[in-house]
């Protein structure tokens, strides 16, 4: 790093380390002749190190960082801090007249290494200029130069080396990590090469790792003929007519992560029979933003679609048993027994099992003897009074489909089923015929989609939590320096300022694991399991998450939540899922009007709004924002998979399309009211719980 210092007026932004060592040197005597001027140092932190010193130079403090940009004359910037809210504020310097030199922890040694070597050679410099210096001396002196040069050289080294260190290191886990996924995965390099290839990718495509990796015939196990894979799709930078050319309209591009594509295709030649695949690539890139290779993803939808197709069906062999009621008794018990969906002849009344066919043994383990006479609801949740009280209701000739519900076997194994109900005659008796259709693998992919989801979504927060961990550790870094500082002076500490240095360092140490916990709170994959809980309590957790988001943003937050709302029956971490993504969303809708009204010559106001409230048997959530709003066609088109209004390569739509699956899971209901140029409000409906629930 070289900088002409001379008659230079610099700024430093961030008083911790490295600021005090900089300040030393240029305002030392051997930087004396350059006239290089610090017009002041920015922090928001007012106990650092740095500012201390710059306090005792009587240099200029700056706390507020907007302050930055009233100052005249500045010509060189040093930036020392990461702060988000700095971006937006730097960005109002004129570049033209200041530079901006942003040091990490690296080029902060760098830096210092170049004042210390600056230093040297203008002392140098003034040793020469004296009269009478012999050869020898000069000698003396340059080799004092080199070493210093060497020294400096040799700690950058070392810096470096801890640095590629950590990079192996880092290296070495993901390759565990993505070998070990269950997951079939492969990446390439930025010259479209292979570079991992997965145990799972070698089962599913029948190709092992070593036949591929460190070539790029990543299409052989997928076609007869080299053409591009995703992945080689986003290494290349195609376009999306190029995509199109190999791809149809078979591809997407990714609602879960920015800049993805994917799509399904099926492949006659896998396996037996073919396999339908659905396929995700994304870039991956280096610190500059630059891609430098992309990973890609498959998942086997084969069997997916033979289930759904089987039960399809199924569904009308049962629809026409049932309705009609003209079957003969054998062919009845014909179809009973060799459907492949268990089935379960209830008591309307009692809801007690009076016949089960063959699979329902074995499915769910039990033989006939040990499972006639027991409730239906002994199979599932045995408390879940809302499938008790809609089967016992269940008006004649009117069916009922319960969703995701949880059922045991006998061996305690907890799968997952969606269950049919329909009225039938049976023995002369008014009775219900339940069939239940196993979903598990189903729901664990969706499961595995809604975290991916999670994510993506904490990739898009991480500088909000950077940010929010950051500030308690400076206030306790600072705590921390003050004791110590105290202690080596043998200083005395009054026991007030030494309780309230404690209550500081205890209440930010708790800050900090509070934001951690959250963040692995919301990042876990949860059981699907409904409890009671309070609508306001998931609200109030999205702006743990967003709320740096929104300050950023500059958007007003306005909370209306009713504290005596009734309790619902839903999972917290799912239920915050779905308001993280209508803030999100709101967020980026009115930023984008805001930028429309801007280019127009106005400002838009930028509102976000949440009430909660309790009416009838319902609890209601709405969201409102000022953004651009949506036309009748947006509104009719919104929760549909992939569907988007976004600009290209910042989603395709499947974050809503989640939320209303959810949302549906819960009982729920969800509206919108908008008008195109006027805002949105998201209305949630859910069922309140009853008393005696």
């Amino acid at each position: 790093m070289y900088l002409d210092l001379k008659g230079l007026k610099i700024v430093i932004i961030g008083g911790n380390n490295p600021c005090k060592q900089i300040l030393e040197i240029l305002l030392g005597p051997g930087l004396k002749d350059l006239a290089t001027e610090v017009l002041a140092v920015a922090d928001t932190l007012t106990h650092s190190e740095g500012i201390i010193y710059a306090r005792e130079k009587g240099i200029m403090i700056i706390k507020d960082y907007s302050d930055i940009c009233k100052l005249s004359s500045v010509d060189v910037i040093l930036k020392l801090k990461n702060d988000k809210t700095l971006s937006c504020i730097l960005d109002k310097v004129d570049t033209e007249r200041t530079i901006i030199i942003d040091l990490d922890d690296y080029q902060s040694v760098s830096f210092l290494n170049f004042l210390q070597a600056e230093e040297e050679k203008i002392r140098i410099k003034r040793k020469i200029q004296i009269e009478g210096t012999d050869k020898k001396e000069i000698i003396d002196l340059f080799d004092q130069f080199f070493r210093k040069i060497q020294k400096n050289a040799e700690e950058e080294n070392r810096y470096l080396k801890v640095d590629r260190e950590e990079l192996i290191k880092i290296e070495k886990e993901l390759s565990q990590i993505i070998q070990g996924s269950m997951i079939p995965t492969f990446i390439i390099n930025n010259d479209h090469i292979i570079s991992h290839w997965n145990t799972a990718c070698e089962e599913l495509t029948g190709h092992k790792s070593y036949e591929l990796v460190g070539t790029d015939r990543q299409w052989v196990p997928f076609r007869s003929a080299k053409r591009p894979t995703m992945a080689d799709v986003i290494v290349g930078g195609m376009s999306e007519e190029e995509v199109s050319k190999y791809y149809g309209s078979s591809w997407r591009k990714s609602a879960l992560i920015k800049e993805a594509y994917e799509a399904e295709e099926f492949f006659p030649h896998l396996g037996d029979g073919g396999k339908w695949i659905f396929f995700t690539a994304a870039p991956i890139k280096s610190p500059d933003g630059k891609i430098i290779g992309a990973i890609e993803t498959l998942r086997d939808l084969t069997e997916d679609k033979k289930a759904k197709e089987e039960l399809e069906i199924q569904d009308k062999k049962l629809s026409h048993l049932y309705v009609k009621h003209k079957i003969s008794e054998d062919r009845y018990r014909s179809l009973f027994n060799d459907n492949p969906n268990p089935i379960f002849i209830v008591d309307r009344q009692t809801l007690e099992i009076l016949d089960v066919n063959q699979r329902v043994e074995t499915e769910y383990g039990y033989s006939k003897a040990e499972i006639l006479g027991k409730s239906f609801l002994f199979i599932g949740n045995q408390t879940d009074e809302t499938i008790k009280r809609s089967l016992q209701e269940l008006p004649e000739n009117n069916s009922i489909l319960f969703t995701k519900k949880k059922h045991f076997k006998k061996n305690k194994t907890s799968f997952f089923v969606n269950v049919k109900v329909v009225h039938a005659t049976y023995a002369q008796r008014n009775v219900l015929i339940a069939s239940t259709t196993d979903i598990t693998e189903s729901v664990e992919k969706e499961t595995q989609l809604i975290q991916a989801g999670k994510l993506a979504t904490l990739g898009t927060m991480a500088a909000g939590m950077a940010h929010e961990i950051n500030q308690p550790l400076n206030v306790i870094q600072i705590c921390a320096d003050l004791i110590i500082k105290m202690i080596a002076k043998g200083k005395a500490i009054p026991d007030d300022e030494l309780v309230m240095i404690a209550k500081d360092i205890i209440e930010n140490v708790a800050r900090a694991a509070g934001v951690i916990k959250h963040v692995r709170d919301f990042s876990r994959q949860s059981e699907r399991d409904l409890k009671k809980l309070i609508v306001n309590d998931p609200i109030r957790d999205v702006f743990k998450v967003l709320g740096h988001q929104l300050t950023i943003h500059s958007i007003k937050v306005e909370l209306d939540l009713d504290s005596g709302i009734p309790e619902i029956n839903a999972e917290h971490n799912r239920l915050e899922q779905v308001f993280i993504n209508l803030v999100t969303n709101a967020i980026d809708s009115m930023d984008e009007n805001a930028e429309k009204v801007k280019k127009e010559g106005g400002k838009a106001e930028k509102t976000l709004r949440i009430k909660t409230y309790s009416e009838d048997n319902r609890v209601v959530a709405k969201v409102s924002d000022t953004g651009h709003g949506m036309t009748e066609e947006v509104k009719q088109k919104i929760f549909e998979p992939f569907f988007t209004t976004k600009e290209t390569g910042k989603g395709t739509g499947l974050g809503t399309s989640i939320s209303f699956g959810i949302i549906k899971d819960y009982g729920g209901t969800i509206d919108i009211e908008s008008e195109y140029g006027k805002g949105a409000t998201f209305i949630i409906r859910f069922p309140k719980i009853q008393t005696g629930e």
